[in-house]
């Protein structure tokens, strides 16, 4: 009986210390502080702390695994607000009563560009589901629209 009480005070405060070391070591609130901006969709920031986390202790696996996804986050991100600067311009230069060869051919390399960027996005699991559905309305934008012009 002593020693199932033993045993029992021995793992309570083992676990007691492996808290406060997570709670204390700077590294963690760092990966920490990164894991909820990520879950917030504030993925810069995310980067930024997980980025400094993982520096300081690279064997910290939350502060490597936070600072890929916010990575990849970011490069969506970057897609997305790309895509809709070309489908601006795009609207711009169609909404104009001319449309030179030199208008054709420029929108015809912003479509190649977000197509093949799209190609090369990398998702995961944990990467963000509103993300990956608003690019692929990107990517079908700009595959539509290029088809459509380009026939292929």
């Amino acid at each position: 009986m002593l020693s199932k009480f033993l045993f029992v005070m021995s793992a309570i405060v083992l676990l007691g210390l492996g808290a406060l070391y997570f709670v204390f070591n700077s590294s963690y609130q760092d990966s920490f502080e990164a894991r909820f901006y990520y879950f917030i969709g504030n993925y810069e920031k995310a980067y930024m702390l997980s980025k400094r986390a993982y520096e300081k202790d690279s064997y910290n696996k939350m502060a490597f695994t936070v600072f890929t996804q916010s990575k990849i986050a970011l490069n969506y991100e970057e897609y997305i607000k790309e895509g809709n600067r070309y489908l601006e311009k795009i609207e711009k230069i169609s909404s104009s009563k001319k449309y030179s060869e030199a208008d054709k051919i420029r929108v015809k390399m912003m479509c190649e560009i977000m197509i093949d960027r799209y190609k090369k996005l990398s998702p995961t699991k944990l990467t963000d589901k509103e993300l990956l559905e608003n690019s692929k309305k990107i990517y079908m934008k700009f595959k539509k629209l290029y088809d459509e012009l380009y026939g292929n």
